[in-house]
């Protein structure tokens, strides 16, 4: 279309519609027309604040854009206002700060769709009442009337039941049956009323998911910080917690119990099904999670050899762990790999059918362990590195975690320093993602050399930067947010120790990769694909994590955020017997690398200490 003919674009939720001069910029457009869009690096691209959403838009996305917007933000159709020249018809939405914060912060796995086959059977059926002349005893009498093969024994508190429920109930039943178990029984016809919870527990964070078993469908989400936190971020500061605290072990799971218990009565009163009528748990966890969560002492996990005390889980019952769910409700373990590969990575591989794909495959869930996994000619290989906190703001003198008031957005600009919290306001601290951007940011402005060391006054060209160099009492920091523009009042400043941590977490990462790749004698370009798992990978700019190390240095569009990947695997375990199998073919084929012994780690992971800021 010539830039001299005129576009029309229609403003919802105004339902407005413009004519716009073709080539002229969507903000200036905007302005003309009174509509205000915050715009605080006056429309070059810097900031990130002028979103909308185009429901169909032609344009590429501008390099500023691919710096400023999540990809979840580009898949959902937003785009920044100052960036897009108007050469077409379109409708745009104007986006309020709670439409962002959701889109941006609401990010689950995707549940690769497949053939539904639950692991759950119900049958309804009419008993022949007993009498004198027909002495069948109750259990057989249900026993008599199935079509589906179950176990001749019934769970003692369903047994309990059992001879009140069929003359109450006209001798009415459902049977529910998971596998070749018959888990209860209910008065009347119940077979509409099939759902489970596919829970992601994680180190940081805990997800239930409610699943319909019958259509797949997600019924409700909650999530919550992991209540174990009080003893410590990350997973090695929980097993000391084992070792050193009186009754440690079940402390934390009781911990994890409750948490539980508090997102199932959270998803049913969001969802209005009954506890009840959940018949069905899986459970993706790392292995001292899982081991935790079981009551499993976890602590063998941290010696030498590592051993697990388990790679595939039995099946346990809703009643022995203390779950709010009828008592014979079966609970599924994800099955782990090693003892430091555990469910949550095989979740990950079942979403994405990893085996079955004919590429070279890079998967990695970055946390405060930093687990991955190369496919390579159809074999997998598999390592974990203690990544620590730092990536999720812990251990940083001013980090937070994603939280509202977080940084989670920077730029430099010769003039200015631009920052993004978290539903906007005044910044309270820094987390993960806004991290990232920092290093990299003050990697290319010079503020820290390669090497991580931050540099004097002198070193540093720009004035606007320099002026924000002070020495603390601990060495040199940065101030990226005065006093006056802070919630606190205090200033937020990273310090020369910060960036340490920084480094370390990214050095364990990098180290981790480089040595799965050269396992094969494979180079990074070599990688077709690059799957980033975990909410610290959803949130970050892939281009700045490349920058300073933390992703390979493959091209950009070969990197894919895939969100919460142990919930999707998780929810895909959860409603096909199927997934179930394929998990157990999963946990052979990864061979597992064990990193501490091997002395080509400590020369990677030296190696990985070095911020570059090009790819």
């Amino acid at each position: 279309m010539s830039k001299l003919q005129m576009c029309h674009v229609t403003i919802q939720p105004q339902n407005k519609t413009i004519e716009v001069l073709g080539g002229e910029s969507l903000l200036e457009a905007l302005r003309k027309e009174n509509i205000r869009i915050v715009a605080d690096c006056g429309g070059r691209g810097k900031c990130g604040k002028c979103k909308i959403k185009i429901s169909h838009i032609s344009q590429s996305p501008t390099q500023n854009e691919l710096k400023a917007l999540y990809p979840a933000e580009l898949d959902n159709g937003v785009r920044l206002a100052c960036e897009v020249k108007v050469n077409e018809d379109m409708v745009l939405e104007l986006l309020s700060p709670d439409d962002l914060y959701t889109m941006q912060h609401v990010i689950e796995g995707v549940l690769i769709s497949g053939e539904l086959d639950s692991h759950l059977v119900k049958e309804y059926v009419t008993l022949t009442p007993a009498d004198l002349n027909n002495q069948t005893d109750d259990l057989q009498n249900v026993l008599n009337y199935l079509e589906h093969p179950v176990q001749a024994n019934l769970p003692l508190p369903v047994l309990q039941t059992l001879p009140e429920l069929i003359r109450h109930t006209g001798h009415d039943v459902t049977v529910v049956v998971s596998g070749d178990e018959i888990i209860q029984i209910e008065p009347g016809d119940t077979r509409v009323y099939q759902y489970g919870i596919a829970f992601d527990l994680g180190t940081t964070t805990v997800v239930g998911v409610l699943v319909d078993l019958l259509s797949g469908q997600v019924l409700a989400t909650h999530a919550m910080t992991n209540p174990q936190h009080v003893y410590g971020a990350d997973v090695i500061s929980r097993l000391n917690a084992v070792l050193n605290t009186p009754d440690g072990q079940g402390q934390l799971q009781q911990l994890i119990i409750g948490a539980f218990n508090h997102i199932i009565e959270q998803l049913s009163a969001k969802s209005g099904i009954k506890r009840q009528e959940i018949y069905e748990v899986t459970v993706a966890g790392n292995p001292i999670m899982n081991h935790i969560f079981l009551g499993v002492n976890p602590t063998y996990l941290g010696e030498a050899p590592f051993i697990p005390a388990y790679r595939k889980s039995p099946v346990y019952r809703a009643a022995e762990l203390g779950l709010l769910l009828s008592p014979a409700v079966p609970i599924f373990v994800l099955p782990n790999i090693s003892a430091y590969v555990g469910g949550d990575i095989t979740a990950f591989l079942l979403a994405h059918d990893i085996p079955a794909q004919n590429e070279t495959i890079l998967c990695i869930d970055i946390g405060t362990n930093g687990e991955m996994v190369l496919l390579h000619a159809g074999e997998m290989v598999a390592c974990s590195v203690a990544a620590g906190p730092a990536l999720e703001g812990g251990q940083i003198s001013c980090g937070m975690r994603a939280t509202r008031g977080a940084i989670e957005r920077v730029v430099f600009d010769d003039d200015a320093i631009y920052l993004k919290t978290i539903h906007g306001g005044r910044a309270k601290g820094i987390c993960g993602s806004g991290l990232i951007d920092a290093i990299a940011e003050m990697i290319a402005w010079s503020v820290i050399s390669e090497t991580g060391a931050m540099q004097s006054k002198s070193d540093v060209a720009n004035r606007i930067l320099r002026e924000r160099i002070i020495d603390g009492e601990q060495g040199r920091e940065f101030i990226f947010v005065p006093g006056n523009e802070t919630e606190s009042g205090m200033p937020l400043a990273l310090t020369q120790r910060d960036v340490r941590q920084v480094q370390l977490a990214k050095a364990a990462i990098q180290a981790g990769y480089n040595i799965l790749i050269s396992e094969y004698g494979l180079k990074i370009t070599d990688i077709d694909r690059v799957l980033v798992a975990g909410a610290f990978g959803a949130y970050i700019n892939k281009y700045n994590a490349q920058k300073i190390g933390l992703l390979p240095a493959v091209e950009p569009d070969k990197i894919e955020f895939v969100g919460n990947a142990a919930s999707a695997g998780a929810r895909k375990y959860l409603v096909s017997r199927a997934a179930r199998a394929q998990a157990l073919q999963i946990i052979d084929q990864v061979r597992y690398i064990e990193l501490s012994s091997r002395i080509d780690f400590q020369d990677a992971f030296a190696d990985g200490m070095f911020l570059s800021a090009t790819i």
